[in-house]
């Protein structure tokens, strides 16, 4: 007589299957997730590649720029004065409610 196979082993064998395809699909999703490329293409057309050569103009502008050195940036700031913030609540009717009122006082 020729043995049969119980249910319990092709439920094993389905299984198993089912396992290695579920374990594919993510393999293959982890490796292209790996491989694809961060940038999309607006940013590749954006990004400029450095050659590391400087333009002339650039060079020639800085040169032309005026340094001053420290003493000349103490005459050249302004000191501005720095306003006083006051709350005072000014006396009301007892039917009203109080209302407070901001003054702002200049020192020089």
């Amino acid at each position: 007589m020729k043995a049969t196979r119980t249910l319990s082993s092709y439920i094993l064998l389905v299984g198993v299957m089912g396992l290695s395809i579920v374990g594919g699909i993510v393999a293959y999703q982890i490796y292209s997730a790996s491989v694809k490329s961060q940038t999309t293409t607006q940013q590749a057309k954006a990004i400029k590649s450095l050659d590391g050569a400087i333009n002339q103009t650039v060079i020639d502008n800085l040169e032309k720029r005026t340094v001053y050195s420290e003493a000349e940036m103490g005459l050249l700031l302004i000191t501005t004065p720095t306003p006083e913030i006051t709350e005072t609540i000014e006396p009301t009717a007892p039917e009203s409610t109080s209302s407070a009122t901001t003054q702002i006082q200049i020192s020089e």
